[in-house]
């Protein structure tokens, strides 16, 4: 199987988290209300993450560097995210368009625009980034060439520097010395502080990255999504499979029996933990996930609720799923 690997993903663990709140709306009420139930069930969800949670916020519009409206966004994730929610038989491209300027003249990156009303859940993810960057850097180099007496301050830097360099003195033996003593001491202590901290998010992200992959595996089991290795047609669930036997890894199997277990040849993926990483303990060993359509229903073996500790060598993570589906990280 060729996985997709998406580099710089921007707010990636929020973006998780968001998608997980609106499935959970989405299963508890199918766009059967309007919008304000719906987002006020949303941000309860999404406040049960651990998200902070802005609601009809007015925020101000620019163009061109100045000020020229406000925008009421439904919600506002953690200070960064613009959240638009819809409950209309569709999206239309006019939805999405208005979506795309109100993003594009805000000071936000990132942006879904979530309809709960239609027989399909749509979730769009907009990000306003790139283009922003470049209006900003063309309007700094306008300013740059309209600025009077340019040919004057580069003349003048390129004198004070003659005048520096010509009365600049060479250091002392003792002076270069300390220098360098000074330079190695603050070395060292990056790069034990860079050891650390890169451990801590490599753990930080095998955790949400399990977490993610069990969302996964629920929304294959949702879209009954087939697999070559089991029968065609038959609707059968997917989940994930672990074991402190092979601690370095876990599989995305699907459950093609629908014995509500793993077995050998229903494997689809088998994911590495990044290095050093590894699974410490598990509520039951092995323990298995399984999510089994239409709903999907959730089966865990032995028994619920699941906890999966993951650690490297001084720090831990508890990721937990409950008997309703419900993911937590520790």
């Amino acid at each position: 199987m060729v996985k997709k690997i998406v580099k710089d993903f921007l707010y990636e663990r929020e973006s998780y988290l968001i998608r997980g709140a609106i499935f959970e709306v989405w299963r508890a009420f199918k766009g059967i209300f309007k919008e304000k139930i719906a987002e006020n069930a949303l941000k309860k969800e999404l406040q049960n993450f651990g998200l902070g949670i802005e609601s009809q916020k007015r925020i101000p519009i620019y163009y061109k560097g100045e000020k020229v409206g406000t925008y009421t966004p439904d919600q506002i994730v953690n200070g960064a995210i613009l959240i638009e929610i819809k409950v209309k038989p569709y999206l239309t491209k006019e939805d999405e368009r208005q979506f795309w300027y109100y993003l594009r003249g805000s000071q936000y990156r990132l942006g879904f625009l979530i309809n709960f009303g239609s027989k399909k859940l749509e979730i769009k993810r907009r990000i306003y980034d790139k283009a922003r960057e470049k209006y900003k850097s063309i309007e700094a180099d306008r300013r740059r060439l309209s600025t009077p007496n340019n040919a004057d301050v580069s003349v003048n830097q390129r004198s004070y520097q003659r005048i520096s360099a010509s009365t600049n003195k060479g250091f002392t033996l003792i002076e270069l010395l300390v220098s360098i003593f000074i330079i190695v001491l603050i070395s060292g202590i990056i790069l034990a502080n860079y050891r650390v901290s890169g451990q801590q998010f490599a753990l930080q992200r095998s955790a949400n990255k399990l977490a993610q992959d069990i969302r996964r595996a629920q929304q294959m089991a949702m879209g009954a999504a087939e697999h070559a290795g089991c029968p065609a047609g038959y609707k059968y669930g997917y989940g994930i499979y672990l074991t402190t036997s092979a601690n370095n890894q876990y599989i995305l199997f699907a459950d093609c029996d629908n014995w509500k277990d793993y077995d050998s040849g229903e494997g689809v993926e088998t994911i590495k933990l990044e290095t050093g990483v590894k699974i410490k303990t598990l509520s039951g060993n092995p323990l298995t996930i399984t999510f089994t359509p239409p709903d999907p229903t959730i089966t865990i073996s032995p028994s619920a609720p699941a906890s999966i500790q993951l650690g490297n060598d001084s720090q831990t993570k508890t990721i937990t799923v409950n008997s309703a589906g419900l993911i937590g990280i520790q």
